[in-house]
């Protein structure tokens, strides 16, 4: 007799509030970031990277006092935002989720143990996303990549807003975040 396979926990939901600005845990879709601007005589060279999803990382309390105090351009106002890719799951596996950025192999299956560890959350580099909103991807936040973003260029994509994740789990999100860019360096041997 076949055992049948456990449910994937949920570990992200939907808020149901949509602000007219940016929050700690938005994921937002097909942003382009600047990465390299060159000029060679009369010619201009822009490199792009292109990101399906991205996560915003800054502190709550920060998007609200640089939000409300709109254009005065006060010291808490933010000039850019911290944001980290967020892949589609499936790519993930695959090694396709960097497209063309980085060369990969296939990361492995949902049966592999290091996979089950990043669907637990158990890997600090790693966030796994299952929503409970079927229409949803199951995304996998990186956050070794993160990187800010200027913050006009994202409130001009705020259309462009997937979703605001629930306070409960964009909370789990950030302090993961913490946690990973605080870890000790230690040398490999």
């Amino acid at each position: 007799m076949k055992s049948a396979e456990a449910p994937l926990k949920v570990t992200a939901k939907k808020t149901v509030e949509q602000l007219p600005r940016i929050r700690q845990g938005d994921i937002f879709c097909d942003i382009l970031v600047t990465e390299n601007i060159e000029v060679s005589g009369s010619q201009l060279f822009k490199d792009e990277l292109f990101f399906p999803y991205v996560i915003c990382l800054n502190q709550e309390c920060d998007l609200v006092n640089d939000y409300n105090n709109g254009e005065r351009n006060r010291d808490s106002s933010l000039l850019h935002l911290a944001i980290a890719p967020a892949f589609i799951f499936e790519k993930f596996l695959t090694g396709s989720h960097w497209g063309e950025i980085f060369v990969n192999g296939p990361t492995g299956k949902r049966s592999d143990t290091k996979i089950k560890a990043i669907i637990d959350n158990e890997i600090p580099r790693y966030h796994y996303l299952k929503f409970i909103e079927p229409e949803m991807p199951e995304l996998i936040v990186d956050f070794k990549h993160f990187f800010s973003i200027n913050r006009n260029y994202l409130y001009g994509k705020i259309a462009q807003r997937l979703c605001s994740v629930d306070d409960l789990f964009r909370e789990k999100i950030n302090q993961r975040f913490s946690y990973y860019i605080s870890r000790i360096g230690l040398p490999i041997e």
